[in-house]
């Protein structure tokens, strides 16, 4: 997709990203909000090819038809709803005519219950396939959503990682209206001896348990490497990420 192009990219974080696209690009433009963190990718990074610039993604300070390519990944989540379609506009008018705009996201199937908001507080909205395309065609002209899928044990450990038990979930809400006020006045209610022990017996239970599962940092990176990753076209219900491949015309 890159190669020999002109590329922008929106949200580029530590710039790694951008310095890897370099590689293959004419030219990469590399924008992100945060200027500590653009003047950190500006001291890590020095290619000809590759600027990065301070810049809000809502008002992008570039021409029309500017950029052959533009990519945004894990950055769509974070804007708010109301904003998502100026975002996704922006995009559509530095693109050129045969321009092409590649975004990836969390995929939220996998992430979160029915009726269940972003547990990440960064995260404004997180899609499912289905939602990702629908919002993704009211701008572009055509449209693609694949899966970012991985070996099986890859697999469980993203899957691991981000489920969420329905009983905390749905539970907590009510416990916060319900039971802890009722709670607190059943603690006032009882004599001091006795809630005194159960905040002692509390404390001893309260320890850190060591989860005998989690694999260590270093046997992680060398155990696994970007073969055990692929993109599937089908796009899985139960696939990592979404990645949204749009063309402007």
């Amino acid at each position: 997709y890159v190669g020999n192009k002109r590329v922008l990219e929106i949200g580029c974080g530590s710039g790694y990203g951008a310095n890897y696209l370099a590689t293959f690009a004419s030219s990469v433009m590399a924008v992100d909000i945060s200027p500590e963190g653009i003047a950190a990718c500006r001291c890590k990074y020095n290619r000809e090819n590759l600027v990065f610039r301070e810049t809000d993604g809502l008002k992008l300070p570039f021409a029309s038809s500017s950029f052959d390519v533009v990519i945004s990944f894990q950055v769509i989540e974070h804007i708010t709803p109301k904003n998502v379609l100026n975002y996704l506009s922006e995009i559509k008018r530095v693109l050129n005519e045969e321009g092409i705009f590649l975004v990836a996201t969390p995929n939220s199937r996998i992430r979160l219950l029915p009726f269940e908001k972003p547990w990440n507080s960064e995260h404004m909205r997180e899609y499912k396939a289905e939602d990702l395309k629908k919002l993704l065609s009211r701008v572009f002209n055509e449209v693609k959503v694949y899966g970012l899928c991985a070996s099986d044990e890859l697999q469980a450990i993203g899957y691991g990682r981000v489920k969420h038990s329905p009983w905390k979930t749905y539970h907590s809400p009510w416990q916060a209206y319900m039971v802890l006020p009722a709670s607190r006045l059943l603690g006032k209610l009882m004599p001091s001896f006795l809630r005194n022990g159960l905040k002692k017996i509390r404390r001893g239970s309260s320890g850190i348990r060591k989860n005998n599962n989690v694999v260590p940092q270093d046997t992680f990176i060398h155990r696994y490497s970007l073969n055990d990753f692929y993109v599937e076209p089908t796009c899985p219900k139960y696939c990592l990420d979404l990645y949204g491949i749009c063309r402007k015309v």
